[in-house]
């Protein structure tokens, strides 16, 4: 056994060395792609538009919208695949290549919430956001939802409903009164699965349907 050991720990050195060349050329790749089609989406909202680079695997991209909104980025995040723990852990906490889309209007929205998966690497941030507004966090099917209920939970229910054809993939969508009004977290392993034209499209109906009229208990 103990012949066996070195020949074991160096085919395993070797298997993580191999895995992590690999990986790194898959994860450029990847991000590559999704900063390519982040820019096609950001040209359906202005033309001048700047990318910064964090990292490798992510990106972010700003835009001169035009009316009705006044700020925009995309934040892109390629799934790692460097080391397989953290490939593996990813995995089970629904990371894939991701896109956070953030977007302020011209006229604010009447009502906020927050609506999230439970385990997946935005759900600090939504937390984090409800414990500020004091939201009471409830359950919507798949989600987590603030507040659990009233207006914010109604709005959160219509916004999903037109989110229904992309809803697997969704990671976050939030609506705010300040700041950032709209946020919309997305996986996107396949953008042929979602051409930028459509998800601009999605967009412009999300910002749409939160700063419309009220949303009324019956």
């Amino acid at each position: 056994m103990e012949r066996l050991a070195v020949p074991i720990v160096v085919a395993m050195g070797v298997v993580f060395v191999v895995w992590y060349l690999a990986g790194n050329w898959f994860m450029r790749r990847r991000a590559g792609r999704l900063a390519v089609w982040c820019k096609r989406a950001a040209g359906q909202f202005g033309r001048k538009h700047t990318i910064k680079w964090f990292t490798i695997n992510s990106f972010e991209i700003e835009v001169e919208p035009s009316p009705p909104f006044t700020f925009l980025s995309f934040i892109g995040l390629a799934e790692s695949w460097d080391v397989p723990f953290i490939w593996l852990w990813n995995r089970l906490h629904w990371r894939r290549d991701m896109v956070l889309a953030q977007l302020t209007l011209r006229k604010q929205p009447l009502w906020g919430f927050e609506l999230f998966r439970a385990s997946s690497v935005l759900s600090g941030d939504a937390r984090r956001a409800t414990d500020r507004e004091g939201w009471p966090v409830g359950t919507l099917e798949e989600f987590q939802v603030a507040p659990a209920e009233g207006p914010g939970r109604e709005l959160a229910e219509r916004l999903l409903a037109e989110l229904s054809p992309h809803r697997i993939q969704l990671i976050r969508l939030s609506v705010r009164r300040n700041d950032v009004h709209v946020s919309l977290g997305l996986n996107v392993p396949s953008p042929a699965g979602l051409p930028p034209e459509k998800f601009a499209t999605l967009l412009r109906e999300l910002a749409s349907a939160a700063s419309a009229s009220p949303v009324l208990s019956s």
